[in-house]
């Protein structure tokens, strides 16, 4: 997880790597968002896994320990998770 935490601003891995988890309508969420807030879907991606690590309390780990658990690719379940959060939220916020 987090060689490809690190690895998440290059160019395509964000975007391969949903791709690879089979999270196409994911990506189509997430690249509209980007475009939205006229930004990478890397960078971005990127900023929404810093900030879930960064604000998530015991009952959030406790989620995302549970989807790595019962995932044959815990990193992949892990990312999903995280970007899914954070995009229910933007749509939430941009939906006022």
């Amino acid at each position: 997880m987090g060689e490809l935490v690190g690895r998440l601003t290059e160019p395509g891995v964000a975007e391969a790597t949903l791709i690879e988890a089979g999270e196409l309508g994911l990506l189509a969420r997430l690249s509209n968002a980007a475009g939205m807030l006229d930004a990478d879907i890397g960078d971005l991606t990127s900023h929404i896994v810093r900030t879930w690590l960064a604000r998530a309390d015991d009952e959030a780990w406790v989620q995302l320990i549970g989807v790595m658990n019962r995932s044959a690719v815990p990193g992949l379940a892990a990312l999903v998770l995280m970007v899914e959060q954070a995009l229910a939220e933007l749509d939430t916020t941009t939906a006022h």
